[in-house]
């Protein structure tokens, strides 16, 4: 009897930390749904009140257009300058002879588009999978006035710099943005291809169970041309805008959020 009674007592037990555990994965995707939500109606704002046009930063100037098929909720942080302040540091920082810039991954041409009206780089090559976000990346080209500086491509190949010219590679910074598919992207044959190149690379090796091995793979891979140097996401000040003085601490913070899912790292890898 006392054993069935504790059998009772456990079933009953497990019953409600199973649905405390579901509750709390369902609440947890609740708030993360309404604080993205929120940020997409702060950067709504934001967009309304800079006439969608980045207003500080390397990139100030540069006209975003209406249609966009990443993420809108960082739209606020990119007119502020805000967005990837690490990756828009290191491309301030190239030194001169590098005249184009490869972009994997190229989303709606922030990069792409945005080094060229910062005439950061004479020219952009655009990698990008999705149909529409190549529509939109040739849209913010015209609109801002450079697309015969830019030339648009889509997926992105195991041996994509094959279709590139050695004279263009050994000139550029390739910058590789892929959500993990830059270690399929990236191996020796491509490290020697732009061995006299920067690369920057968005690290995403917490996707995969192997992704210490993918890593170490990757670093090895570079060792011989590249050295490599770590960017980590650091801190941002909303208090340096007069545009943000009139919200309140929470909508301030949020709009300097990215929605990451943990801290961002990149890589990059400067000749030898």
């Amino acid at each position: 009897m006392h054993a069935a009674k504790d059998t009772v007592s456990t079933r009953i037990a497990n019953f409600f930390r199973y649905n405390l555990i579901w509750l709390g994965y369902r609440l947890g995707i609740s708030i993360g749904s309404r604080i993205r939500k929120h940020r997409i109606r702060l950067s709504k704002r934001l967009d309304h009140a800079f006439d969608a046009t980045v207003r500080y930063g390397p990139f100030a100037g540069l006209r975003l257009g209406p249609a966009n098929v990443w993420n809108s909720a960082d739209r606020g942080s990119m007119l502020l300058g805000m967005y990837e302040q690490e990756v828009l540091s290191s491309l301030r920082d190239i030194p001169a002879g590098h005249d184009t810039l490869i972009d994997l991954g190229a989303a709606d041409g922030y990069y792409g588009v945005g080094v060229l009206v910062a005439d950061l780089f004479r020219n952009a090559i655009c990698y990008e999978t999705n149909e529409l976000g190549r529509a939109v990346i040739r849209s913010n080209a015209i609109l801002n006035g450079v697309q015969d500086r830019i030339e648009i491509r889509g997926m992105a190949e195991k041996h994509f710099h094959e279709a590139i010219p050695a004279a263009v590679r050994d000139a550029s910074v390739l910058l590789v943005d892929v959500e993990g598919g830059e270690f399929e992207l990236l191996h020796e044959a491509t490290f020697r291809a732009f061995a006299n190149a920067i690369i920057l690379v968005e690290l995403h090796e917490w996707f995969f169970e192997d992704g210490a091995e993918k890593l170490s793979r990757l670093m090895l891979d570079s060792a011989s041309t590249h050295s490599a140097t770590t960017l980590t996401m650091g801190a941002r000040d909303p208090s340096a805008f007069p545009e943000l003085h009139g919200f309140n601490d929470n909508d301030r913070w949020l709009v300097c959020s990215e929605g990451r899912g943990r801290l961002m790292r990149w890589l990059r890898f400067d000749p030898r």
